[in-house]
């Protein structure tokens, strides 16, 4: 049975209807992601903007249905047998960008690159250690993405969250962001963002972000990926280390599953070498989930997301 057949013909019409055009079933996801692997999913719909985003998500309250929200495919990991559900994505008046001063507003689609070059050629300052980082505005504030010792919730002026049946807006002082992490209202998905910068140089701007493009591009593997795959773990498990180190030093590099591999660059991160499945992947993550806990106790948590009927194996 097909994920599309999954979705019953009453659900789909009321997701249609709510936002004003046609969805896609049995979307494929493997090509939409940037590791490049993965099923489908029962129905795509786009919103184009945050009234009917906050529609979409009010039909998917009424019938109950599993969702997410698909940006340009980065830090996600699809299971093999799709996702039963339906996938948001985020398109016209939701990637626009806009400058208004020192002020940037993002729709939460907006893709990074484009949101890094408008700062860039506005002469704005703060959104540097991003600049190469291959996702979307709205992604990046749902998990602080960060890099280089900076991270994009101390930029965030304010926040448009939708919600079903309706969108709300939270500012500064109602925010609260961790490591890999923001505080948003369950079932909330930010559609735009304003993020607050610091007027400078353009040619300085520019320079810092040639540096931190060259910085990534020689630590960071070339080819598909997910990313990072495992979050640092917290001070006082892994003493000051990275995922990466802890991968490397228990002898995660050059691992391979089937199409899969770890970096030979970078151990905490796990390429596509070609016709890669999930599966593969998973299974690299858990042998080098497993040596890091044998050689260190650390338990190593998934930074990708893990969409489906998948997870990792239990430690013990």
């Amino acid at each position: 049975m097909s994920e599309a057949a999954l979705l019953e013909a009453a659900a789909k019409a009321d997701l249609e209807q709510a936002a004003g055009r046609a969805g896609v079933a049995d979307a494929g996801l493997g090509s939409l992601t940037t590791i490049g692997c993965g099923g489908t999913a029962a129905l795509m719909i786009e919103a184009v903007d945050a009234v009917h985003l906050s529609a979409i998500l009010a039909a998917i309250q009424r019938h109950s249905l599993p969702w997410f929200v698909l940006g340009l495919g980065s830090n996600l990991l699809v299971a093999d047998a799709g996702w039963p559900g339906v996938v948001i994505k985020l398109t016209d008046d939701l990637k626009s960008v806009s400058i208004r001063g020192n002020r940037l507003r993002c729709g939460a689609g907006a893709a990074l690159s484009m949101t890094t070059a408008a700062a860039r050629s506005a002469g704005l300052t703060g959104l540097e250690p991003l600049a190469g980082i291959p996702g979307t505005v709205g992604g990046a504030v749902a998990m602080n993405a960060g890099a280089f010792g900076a991270s994009i919730g101390a930029l965030v002026e304010s926040l448009e969250i939708c919600l079903p049946g309706e969108a709300i807006t939270q500012n500064r002082d109602m925010l609260k962001f961790g490591y890999r992490s923001a505080a948003l209202p369950p079932g909330g998905v930010v559609s735009r963002a304003v993020l607050l910068l610091t007027p400078a140089d353009p040619a300085a701007v520019a320079a810092r972000m040639r540096e931190v493009r060259a910085r990534r591009e020689t630590s960071q593997p070339a080819g598909r990926s997910c990313g990072s795959v495992f979050r640092n773990p917290g001070p006082d498990a892994g003493a000051g280390l990275s995922a990466g180190q802890l991968l490397d030093e228990a002898g995660c590099k050059g691992m391979t599953q089937g199409g899969a591999a770890v970096s030979s660059r970078h151990a905490n991160f796990i390429v596509n070498a070609g016709g890669a499945r999930t599966a593969d992947v998973l299974e690299l993550m858990n042998r080098c989930r497993r040596r890091v806990f044998e050689r260190t106790g650390i338990v190593l948590e998934p930074e990708v997301r893990l969409v489906g009927p998948i997870g990792l194996e239990p430690l013990s």
